[in-house]
Parts: structure tokens; sequence; C-alpha cells
């Protein structure tokens, strides 16, 4: 493409993004003023009060959300490792993923929101950063921010790449712009061959592509000793022989549905202690007026110690707590798959702890996780009808579950790996400045 058209080409996305961005501004103010999101983010997207001052290296990884900036815990660390006096720059879009990468990657020199994709922002925020290297986890592609990297002579990498059916087929109607936007990428570390197929319907060249696994796998996860589970137990008024089912990541109305079921479950196994941990934090007042509608004991973490120790429904109003909670368990069910909306989450989160999990039928997004649950027979898919009878058996079946969890921490261990696979194929541009 000559220099005149990807001049009109960038000055037309422009245009395009100005507009898209003007059409969003009542969802916008409505999410600000009304659910009180992205307060903490909007000016920072802007480019205002960046925190970084004309570096001359860096290495910048790119992570949209929570499940993005979790996969990239492993990879980051190591590259930290190798290359200490490197400045690492992690970026996040959503608020909740900016909590978790300076909870879960504190090693990193900067945690920064990415900034809006409007040409001069982007510009003035990368000659401050100078990226080298940029990593972009799973998928989050903005042409202006990678088109400068590659101008000042950055490397692209995406790594636990993956695209939906749906990205597959925009990308295929729009073939101009994703050929223009693909071509800007030095690799693309994929989690499997069915992403590798979209991808090259994509356009994508196959020399650019590396089958390396999901880097979910390896990430190496908090472990409670058996003297902290004991305390954490008692803090959350959870007797020792008491049965405790984590639900997981939930969205709208997921909460209803799966209260529903467990209002018959207590019927008979009154005992039931459940710990109930929503997706994002902005839904915790939805959730408490819930439980306050449907009748049931509970108490929120914040106020955890006013318990009596009567609570069936433990509210997890924090950040960062769940795979805490799912070691506490002896069983889990993770939301966003019984709701069309959202496509799934990492199944595997409960698996690496050795606890059984359930899910919905919902996983678009995670079919290659659902694909290993099954072939190790680490948990079970249910659709809303199913879910009691599951639940109840898995429930009353001390066996069955520890089966189903050992098998699960079989798969984790089987699959490791990846990190060490999307690094090798990374090697050839770690040869030239400032790596060298």
């Amino acid at each position: 493409m000559t220099s005149f058209f990807k001049c009109l080409f960038n000055f037309f996305y422009d245009v395009f993004l100005f507009f898209i961005a003007i059409l969003a501004l009542p969802k916008l103010f409505y999410a600000i003023i009304i659910k009180k999101k992205y307060r903490h983010s909007l000016f920072s997207r802007f480019g205002f009060h960046f925190p970084i001052e004309h570096l001359k290296h860096s290495i910048w990884i790119h992570a949209v959300s929570v499940g993005e900036t979790k996969a990239i815990v492993s990879l980051a660390r190591e590259l930290k490792h190798r290359y200490p006096e490197i400045p690492l720059i992690i970026s996040s879009v959503s608020e909740t993923g900016h909590a978790e990468a300076k909870r879960s990657l504190p090693f990193a020199d900067y945690h920064i929101y990415l900034p809006f994709d409007f040409y001069l922002i982007v510009r003035r925020i990368l000659k401050k950063a100078n990226p080298s290297l940029v990593i972009l986890s799973e998928s989050d592609f903005w042409f202006n921010f990678l088109s400068l990297v590659k101008q000042k002579g950055g490397v692209l990498a995406l790594v636990n790449g993956k695209i939906s059916e749906s990205s597959s087929r925009k990308f295929k109607q729009f073939s101009f712009f994703s050929k223009y936007l693909f071509e800007l990428f030095d690799l693309f570390c994929l989690q499997n061959d069915v992403y590798k197929s979209r991808f090259l319907e994509a356009g994508v060249d196959r020399e650019k592509i590396v089958v390396t696994g999901n880097l979910k796998l390896d990430d190496e996860y908090p472990q409670l000793s058996a003297e902290e589970a004991i305390e954490w137990r008692h803090k959350l008024g959870i007797q020792t022989e008491q049965l405790v089912v984590t639900i997981g990541s939930t969205h709208h109305p997921e909460e209803q549905l799966i209260l529903q079921v467990l209002k018959e479950i207590w019927k008979e196994r009154g005992d039931l202690k459940v710990i109930l941990v929503p997706r994002h934090p902005d839904r915790f007042k939805e959730v408490s007026s819930l439980l306050e509608k449907e009748r049931i004991k509970w108490i929120k973490f914040s106020d955890i110690n006013l318990r009596t120790g009567e609570e069936q429904v433990i509210l997890m109003d924090a950040m960062g707590l769940l795979r805490m909670c799912y070691q506490l368990s002896d069983l889990a069910i993770v939301g966003g798959s019984f709701t069309n909306k959202v496509g799934g989450h990492n199944i595997l989160e409960p698996c690496w702890y050795g606890k059984p999990v359930i899910f919905g039928p919902h996983m678009e997004t995670q079919f290659e996780l659902v694909s290993l649950v099954k072939k190790y027979g680490a948990g079970l898919q249910v659709n809303e009808n199913e879910l009691i009878n599951v639940l109840k058996d898995c429930i009353n079946h001390k066996e069955y579950r520890a089966k189903l969890g050992t098998n699960g921490t079989t798969l984790i261990q089987d699959l490791k790996g990846s990190t060490q696979r999307t690094l090798n194929a990374m090697e050839p541009f770690f040869l030239a400045p400032p790596f060298e």
C-alpha cells in the first residue's frame, strides 16, 4: 500500500472512530452516572496523567480484562526474569482487568489503561513508552496502536491467540481492512488448530502462525496451606464438615437461575454453604437485592465479622478472591455459561485445585476448554433443566466428586508448557536490540 493510501486510510479510520464515539456518548454517560462505571479509567484512556516519560525501550503487554490478564501472568513473569533491565508495561481496557493486573503482575513497572485509538493520542503515548516488543493477549486489535508500533520499529506478537467464528466472518467480509491489519503482526501464537484455520481464512500469512497451546494452563495459582484454609473457613463461618459450593464469575440473570435450584437443594441439605462471586463489582448491589428478595440468609464478605454462622450464602463483594474460594470448596459452578450473552469463562480454574466443575451450555468462546474437561472427565456441562439433578449427584456422592477432581489435576499437569512454546516461537525476535 502506497504512503498516500495509508494516510487516506488512517484519516477515514479516525473519522469512523470519531462518529462511533459520538454515537456511544449517551450509553457512556448512562454508565458513568447511573452505573458508576469508567470513573477511574476514562481520563486515562484519553491519555491524561500518563505515568510514563520517555523510555528508551520497553516491553508492552496488552490484556483487555480479567481473563486475558490471568492468561499472560506466566509469560510476563518469564520475560521480566529474562530482561529485568527493560521496563515492562501492562495495559488493560476494563477497570476490573486493571485491578487484576496490579494484583497478579506486581512485578510490572507500569500498569496503565490502553488509550483510545485516536491517532494523535496513541502517537503521543507511544513516543513516551517506545516499546520494542508489543504482545497482545488473545485478541484486541486497534489499528492506530498497532500501526504506530510498527512505524516505530517495534515487534508485534499475538499470544494465546483466538478468534471467534463470528469475528472470523466479519474479517472475511472486510478483507481489505483485515489484510492490512494482520500484515502488521510479526507472529501469531495461537491456542489450537481451529483458531489457526480461522486466522488463515482471514488472510494471515501461514508462516507467521504457530500453535502453542493455552497459556492459562501455565499460570501458577496461589495455593493455601492447610492452616490457611482452616483459618479462611473459620473467618467465613464455615464448619469443618460443612459442604461448600462456589459459584464464580456470574452474570445477570444467572444468580436468579442458580438460586432457584439451590432453594430446592437446601430443602434436603440445609447445611450446604454457598459462596457467590459475581463477575463484575458494579453488580454487587444488584445481587444483594436479589438475595433479599429471595429471602435467603446471606451476608456480604465486607460484613463477615457480623456473621452468625446461619448464613446460606456468602456474597464476595471484593475482587481477587475467586481462586481462594475455589480452594475452600467441594464443588464449583462457573458462570458466564448459563446466559447466551457471554460465551463462558475459564472452567479450568477449579480443576487446578482438584475441584469438580459444573458449567452451562453457552461456552462458545471457550470450546477448547469444554473439550478438555469432557475428555479428562473433570467436570460436567449441563443445561438449566439438568442442573438440579447433576448438582444433587455431586453433592451427595463424595467419591464421585473426588474422581472428577483428580481428573482435573491430571488435565492441568498433562497440558502445561504453553509458555515455553510461546517463548520458543518468539526467540528469533530476542536476537535483536535491546534483547541481545
